[in-house]
């Protein structure tokens, strides 16, 4: 990890010191283009006597082309007259002879290099991240930072096409930040309508969720997340109306601090929305890779996650579900490998339940033929960690092969408690009612943001810091 960060830094260095040279070699000159050459009535150029000179005038199809040199530092500005109104455009000489146009941190000729270099950098950081990622699911699937990863390299995917896009038709460091600054709102602008329709189906996923569950904070996560998008997605056009009415803070004004000030909180808001939205879509991907990976026909044990039973100690449908998808693994291993395998029925005992979770799974195993000495019970636990902790210690081989069979919304997460015991295993799942996935979605969601919390808090100020730089450099640019 640090001899990549030790890379990035060279590369980032190497790319700046290349892109100031370019700049500095080419950046003397600069060609103005005025368009309808028969209009233009006069070219007139407002500046101190030798800050520029015109180094050529030509006429191109039909475009009035004057190129100028730099002489000594300043400010220029030049003047087509057309008759009935003047196009100006202003030229600042800087200290190294660089010429740019419209603003202090316009364009400049050779300035293409800038979003060239950005966009190698931030390609290669992708890579970086694939390449991390990749090891990391061949590693063990059932990782938060599998989640961290993919979420990032999405977000991250956003501004590599973005700034490729501005190489095409680039206008200069000022014209750059403030497309970068507002592709945010605009990716969150598109997610807007995503964002409503997604709380309104985890609303109804919800409601589905308690009737079935009960009420509980878990079954609640969905809801929560959905009303704080939307929340975070209007915000910024209340805080605009809220500034309007403030004589304070002049939002108008570029030549006082409150446009930007207004622009750096709305970018952190859009920020914040499209970097959530990011890390949800990964954990979607990762919850949907972990249900469709392929488990190898090798186990020696399978452990099936208990869960609520009916008030006749017989099993509920999601449950069977579970043991059913255990029986049928069973059954291809056999048939494929020769090899059987030990269940290991994982569930206590409820206050409302006759029997423990795992008597009842041992119950239906046999009544479906499965040998009892192939059946070893853990009626202790009374959730998913303990469900794994305690099934584990009754496994008595060393460098077992297991796996695990629960719902399929939950491979993921009891995937995730397995890998914080310590243990590398494999776990299948059987379908079930769609209500229950957006919550599990979520969950997961939230427990990424959690565990990879030190990951997310340095990427995240990093990329305040860098927005603002970026706010103050068009501060500047105006102020100039």
């Amino acid at each position: 990890m640090k001899s990549n960060i030790i890379k990035l830094s060279f590369l980032t260095l190497f790319l700046t010191i290349i892109s100031y040279i370019v700049i500095v070699l080419l950046g003397d000159t600069y060609t103005l283009v005025f368009e309808n050459l028969q209009k233009v009535k006069e070219l007139t150029v407002e500046n101190e006597e030798g800050i520029v000179e015109i180094l050529s005038k030509k006429e191109i199809n039909n475009k009035y082309i004057v190129k100028f040199k730099a002489i000594r530092p300043g400010k220029a500005c030049v003047y087509a007259d057309y008759g009935i109104f003047k196009e100006g455009r202003a030229l600042y000489i800087h200290k190294n002879m660089v010429i740019t146009c419209d603003t202090f941190f316009g364009k400049s000729t050779g300035s293409e290099v800038i979003p060239i270099s950005l966009s190698i950098i931030l390609i290669y950081i992708f890579y970086l991240l694939v390449k991390r990622y990749r090891h990391c699911i061949k590693e063990n699937i059932y990782q938060y930072k599998n989640i961290a990863y993919l979420g990032i390299m999405v977000f991250l995917s956003i501004f590599i096409i973005n700034n490729i896009q501005t190489i095409f038709n680039y206008q200069g460091l000022y014209e750059t930040i403030n497309k970068t600054i507002s592709s945010t709102s605009f990716v969150s602008f598109i997610l807007l309508p995503i964002a409503f329709i997604m709380s309104i189906l985890v609303t109804i996923s919800n409601i589905q969720l308690i009737r079935k569950e009960g009420m509980s904070l878990k079954n609640l996560l969905g809801l929560f997340l959905g009303l704080f998008i939307c929340i975070l997605s209007l915000l910024p056009d209340y805080l605009y109306r809220l500034l309007m009415n403030i004589q304070i803070i002049n939002i108008y004004n570029l030549n006082s601090p409150g446009p930007y000030i207004y622009n750096f909180i709305e970018t952190v808001i859009y920020l914040t929305i499209t970097y959530l939205e990011c890390i949800l879509v990964g954990t979607i991907i990762i919850a949907i890779k972990s249900i469709k990976t392929k488990v190898d026909y090798n186990k020696d044990y399978i452990i099936i996650l208990g869960c609520k039973i009916k008030k006749d100690g017989t099993l509920t449908p999601l449950l069977k579900g579970r043991v059913d998808r255990a029986l049928e693994f069973r059954n291809k291993q056999l048939e494929s490998t020769g090899k059987d395998l030990i269940f290991i029925p994982s569930g206590g005992k409820g206050n409302d339940e006759v029997i423990s979770e795992a008597e009842a799974i041992k119950n239906y195993l046999l009544e479906q033929g499965i040998n009892k000495n192939n059946i070893i019970v853990e009626d202790k636990s009374k959730n998913t960690y303990e469900n794994i902790k305690f099934s584990n210690k009754l496994i008595d081989k060393k460098n077992a092969n297991i796996c695990f069979s629960t719902t399929n919304y939950h491979v993921l997460r009891a995937g995730l408690i397995a890998t914080e015991q310590g243990l590398k295993i494999e776990g299948i799942g059987s379908k079930t009612k769609s209500y229950f996935w957006i919550n599990a979605f979520i969950r997961e969601f939230i427990g990424t943001l959690h565990k990879e919390k030190k990951k997310h808090v340095i990427l995240f100020l990093s990329i305040i810091l860098v927005i603002i730089i970026m706010i103050v450099i068009t501060y500047f640019s105006n102020n100039m």
